[in-house]
């Protein structure tokens, strides 16, 4: 629960530094994309580009968040799968012992 509430006050701090960075910015600039031109104020394209950076890194790590959760079941079904094995195999040789 610390760790959820600590991301978000974490976020939250980046969040208003890039408002307060962007805000004492009000030039106006063009910003040249692949098929069009548009006139911006800077700080309203710093907040957009701040915004799809967050994001896309939130995308990117959750990702392989899920990647390495669904790898670790994988993991741990594998593991119990070769506990039953040792577990049968030694039940085995006993019964087979005690004959």
């Amino acid at each position: 629960m610390i760790k959820y509430i600590l991301g978000f006050v974490i976020v939250l701090a980046i969040v208003i530094v890039a408002i307060t960075v962007g805000a004492n910015n009000n030039q106006i600039i063009t910003f040249n994309y692949i098929v069009a031109e548009s006139q911006f104020q800077l700080s309203t394209l710093v907040a957009i580009l701040f915004g799809l950076g967050l994001l896309l890194g939130w995308c990117i790590t959750g990702f392989f968040y899920l990647k390495l959760k669904l790898k670790n079941m994988s993991l741990n079904r594998q593991i119990k799968r070769q506990a039953l094995q040792i577990n049968d195999l030694t039940t085995a040789r006993d019964k087979t012992r005690a004959e």
